[in-house]
């Protein structure tokens, strides 16, 4: 009795299944064994392969790739970038001149307007609402507020 479907069809659709799966599940892992299926595929249309030969193929280069391929790969698409890996890297404002909202004081903080948001902010001067000032640093170890200085004082 004639098989179903050809051995290197079956290996090429369950390729193609990992494939379709990676796109909905987390991990980066299924690809590796969609090359698996892939590269087995193309071994049993070259040669009469037994089942266990063809599962020993599948499980050497699954396991391979992953090892060799998953850290480039994931980079490659995930977009991982050396700028965000720097300990320097900020998207800080420093130097831009926002608009005072609230009226801050050296011992009581104000709010200033800064790209479409309305932060908290410092000084070490007295700053009237409607004035324009720039920023100087965040304020102590906080990102949610800066600490800001008049224009005419440096």
């Amino acid at each position: 009795m004639e098989d179903l479907l050809p051995t290197w069809l079956i290996w090429f659709i369950l390729g193609f299944v990992f494939i379709f799966l990676e796109l909905f599940l987390p991990g980066f892992i299924l690809l590796f064994f969609a090359i698996g299926c892939l590269v087995t595929t193309l071994a049993v249309l070259i040669w009469d392969l037994s089942l266990t030969l063809q599962i020993l193929i599948f499980t050497g280069i699954s396991v391979v790739s992953l090892l060799l391929l998953r850290n480039l790969m994931m980079q490659t698409f995930r977009g991982a970038s050396d700028a965000l890996n720097k300990q320097d890297f900020d998207d800080f404002p420093e130097g831009e001149h926002v608009q005072v909202l609230k009226d801050i004081t050296p011992d009581k903080n104000g709010r200033i307007m800064h790209r479409g948001s309305t932060w908290e902010a410092a000084a070490e001067e007295i700053i009237e609402s409607g004035e324009t000032v720039e920023i100087v640093s965040y304020f102590g170890a906080s990102r949610q507020k800066y600490f800001v200085r008049k224009l005419n004082s440096k």
